[in-house]
């Protein structure tokens, strides 16, 4: 098939936008061929690439083995417009191209095949400059250049995405509960509470009986024989104190010698009254005071703390059931329970401290 170019019923045109392009522009081939209505018309197919340099065209050389520059960016389709009552018929096609390589390029002409004949479009020239090339002598961009032709931008960081952080966020709440978690089993380990409380009930013990086993071991070490006073004392008071306290619901054990003595003084008679008053005073002395009583007047001081809880215990009244109190007694850790607690503590700190470093990690890699 020999290629057309003359005068014939199909014409084949090629214009360009722009003769001029900066390196990395883009402009636009405009492929046109109008021929009759009835004509079967094969357009050309485009590739990738389109020319090659004007120098080496001059030169004889094999086509296939040219260096082509210039690429193919996009392709639209074939639009058909209707002319001369719809006797004839016009196909255009948009061609964009780009260049990456500065120098003066040449469009080969567009072959089209209709009745086993090609024919050809006219040839193209392209200039592709350097962003350079246009700049003036003073590195100061022109006003004709200012809208035209833009220099090569840096690259950008891709902004962040919230998709991206949330794992992290999420796995950062998880260290929060590790660390809280951490600091609940801590205070635990210290505290020496199981985490499963142990509660048991166990019978309370009337305020006499207890008052009286507490007298009783004071009797068995005849305490009023030692020389040390003070020590005597503090057993006989708090064994007083303590069955006041849950005898009569008075808190005995927090109070000073006088706050206690106001408290009774509406309960006990004037005589145990006197004698309590004066036991707690000689009791103050010997305790703060290095006061030390006479060994009769210290088992008397016992004789009243017995007295008065013979005389102010619960009566028993007869025929009616005696009826048995409990109280909730929580029990502490065993040393197998503390053992675990401690590896507990050990797995969730190392665990936290991991957790938290990875995090970090990514986080500054995300932000660098």
């Amino acid at each position: 098939m020999i290629p057309i170019w003359g005068q014939s019923n199909i014409k084949v045109e090629a214009t360009i936008d722009s003769l001029n392009l900066l390196i990395g522009e883009q402009t636009a081939i405009h492929l046109n061929v109008t021929c009759d209505r009835n004509q079967v018309v094969t357009m050309p197919e485009i590739s990738d690439t389109l020319s090659f340099l004007l120098e080496e065209a001059l030169m004889p050389q094999i086509r296939d083995s040219l260096s082509a520059d210039i690429e193919v960016v996009e392709k639209s389709v074939v639009d058909t417009t209707l002319l001369n009552d719809g006797k004839r018929m016009t196909l255009h096609q948009d061609i964009i191209i780009t260049s990456f390589n500065p120098g003066l390029y040449h469009i080969n002409s567009f072959e089209v095949m209709s009745d086993s004949n090609v024919y050809c479009s006219n040839t193209l020239a392209l200039k592709v400059w350097m962003f350079e090339e246009v700049m003036p002598e003073n590195n100061t961009i022109d006003d004709k250049y200012l809208y035209t032709f833009c220099g090569i931008k840096g690259i950008r960081k891709a902004p962040l995405l919230f998709s991206e952080v949330k794992p992290l966020l999420l796995l950062l709440i998880g260290v929060v509960v590790l660390v809280l978690l951490f600091i609940y089993l801590l205070r635990h380990y210290i505290k020496n509470q199981p985490i499963l409380r142990r509660v048991t009930l166990e019978p309370k013990i009337p305020a006499h009986i207890r008052a009286g086993q507490s007298l009783d071991e004071i009797h068995e070490n005849k305490g009023w024989m030692k020389e040390d006073a003070k020590e005597y004392y503090t057993e006989l008071t708090d064994a007083l104190r303590i069955y006041i306290q849950n005898r009569f619901g008075i808190n005995a054990t927090e109070m000073t010698s006088s706050e206690v003595m106001e408290k009774l003084q509406a309960i006990v008679t004037p005589e145990q009254y006197d004698e309590l008053q004066n036991l707690l005073t000689t009791s103050d002395f010997a305790k703060f005071a290095k006061f030390k009583p006479y060994e009769n007047e210290k088992m008397h001081h016992y004789g009243v703390v017995t007295d008065f809880v013979e005389k102010t215990k619960p009566e028993e009244v007869e025929g009616q059931e005696q009826v048995i109190e409990y109280i909730e007694v929580v029990k502490g850790m065993s040393i197998m329970q503390k053992r675990w607690l401690l590896a507990g503590l050990i797995v969730v700190g190392i665990s936290g401290v991991l957790l938290l470093a990875w995090i970090l990690t990514n986080f500054v890699f995300l932000f660098i």
